[in-house]
């Protein structure tokens, strides 16, 4: 009889599990899905949408964003969301192909942002894209989407508001405290070195004179002289600490470090965000992590 019992039990159990998957998977499909062309724009986003809409990224965490090569399943994606966010600047240089045939909404976030120009060579006068690496303009980011996103769905434009003014609070106080870290920072010691040039924005915020090894996605064009540059801005500055980006190889920064004698840092993320379970899985992880590990180098 406690055998009968405990069989139906379990029964019961898993046909109100079943149930209830079933119904989170209708409520999902019920919902209107967003698009994003990468995990940072996808988390912002969802702060903003929060359970109104189903949040997907096309790239996923620690994918290279910037030549990454839509698949079929992806096209499949993007029919079926309603509007497709990424950020523009060159950042995604597959995403003009990838929605040329598909009928959906865009939102580009760069059409709203006024970009730093790159000064290096093939890419002297191209925007640089990575702009939500500063919390600065991270909320610039919460700003553009709540107003687009609300010209799309006027009737969900108090609860994106809302959502925004929220998320922008959180946003507000790592700026203060990372403006307050430099602030009081000697005017020498104001140097970030990094392996990509994708801190433009953060430097310019701040008040940072950024040194990198190589422009924007081009880890394959380090030569000897960005490299010799590199090492004597090291030295003659006495610069502490160097880095380098989650999605690259460290080992061009390491020569830096072995010719003179700064340390390693640490890695900074930059175009994707982590797993679930990793160090940083939402923006403001992120740039909590980000801010963190220059605040210890330049300390």
């Amino acid at each position: 009889m406690r055998k009968k019992t405990l069989f139906f039990s379990l029964v019961l159990l898993i046909s109100l599990i079943s149930a209830s998957c079933k119904k989170i998977s209708k409520d999902n499909e019920n919902k209107e899905v967003i698009l994003t062309s990468f995990t940072v724009l996808a988390d912002i986003i969802d702060n903003v949408v929060k359970d109104e809409f189903v949040v997907r990224s096309i790239t996923k965490p620690g994918v290279e964003v910037h030549g990454y090569q839509p698949t079929p399943s992806d096209l499949v994606k993007a029919s079926n969301a309603f509007v497709f966010v990424d950020n523009g600047f060159g950042f995604e240089l597959w995403a003009e192909k990838f929605i040329s045939n598909l009928k959906v909404e865009r939102i580009t976030i760069s059409e709203d942002l006024n970009p730093i120009f790159i000064s290096e060579d093939f890419y002297k006068g191209k925007p640089n894209p990575h702009a939500w690496i500063s919390p600065k303009r991270g909320m610039l980011y919460v700003d553009i989407l709540v107003e687009s996103l609300s010209e799309l769905r006027p009737s969900r434009r108090e609860i994106f508001e809302e959502n925004g003014k929220i998320y922008k609070e959180k946003l507000s106080k790592i700026d203060k405290e990372f403006s307050l870290f430099i602030n009081n920072l000697d005017e020498d010691k104001k140097y970030l070195v990094s392996c990509e040039g994708a801190f433009s924005y953060l430097a310019s915020d701040y008040g940072l004179k950024e040194v990198y090894l190589w422009p924007v996605n081009a880890e394959s064009q380090i030569t000897p002289k960005r490299m010799a540059r590199a090492i004597s801005t090291v030295k003659n500055k006495n610069i502490p600490t160097v880095f380098c980006e989650s999605t690259v190889s460290n080992e061009s920064q390491m020569i830096v470090v072995k010719e003179t004698g700064a340390k390693f840092g640490g890695n900074l993320y930059v175009d994707s965000l982590s797993e679930n379970n990793g160090p940083v899985s939402s923006y403001l992880e992120m740039l909590n992590h980000n801010l963190n590990l220059i605040k210890r180098g330049l300390y």
